[in-house]
């Protein structure tokens, strides 16, 4: 069985991040006080059938995602994004939460390893 992949590259994203620890504590600190808010964003474009919505939220949590490497949410809400989109929401529920799965991975992994 191969080994899971952790949610997010905490290497790569010190090293984007000049290796600046404090640096990372803050912006992860800010990702996860954002989160309910985000999802909040992106439970209510569904339930309001609002692609534009949905692609918008969806975007602001990719980008939020990728500033720690995390590659399997990132590409969550990327798809997610992408439904919005093309303004086809039949699988919408589906993305949304494969993408809230991946995202909360990567909070519980920021709390974890940062103390959060």
């Amino acid at each position: 069985m191969p080994l899971a992949t952790a949610p997010f590259d905490r290497a790569a994203t010190l090293e984007n991040l000049g290796g600046d620890e404090e640096l990372l504590a803050q912006i992860a600190s800010l990702f996860v006080a954002s989160w309910p808010e985000s999802l909040a964003r992106l439970h209510l474009a569904l339930a309001a059938a609002d692609a534009e919505a949905l692609r918008s939220a969806a975007h602001a949590v990719k980008g939020a995602v990728a500033n720690f490497w995390a590659a399997r949410a990132v590409q969550a809400t990327r798809e997610l994004e992408l439904a919005g989109k093309s303004g086809d929401l039949a699988q919408a529920p589906q993305l949304l939460d494969a993408a809230v799965v991946a995202v909360e991975e990567v909070v519980a992994a920021l709390n974890a390893e940062l103390g959060l």
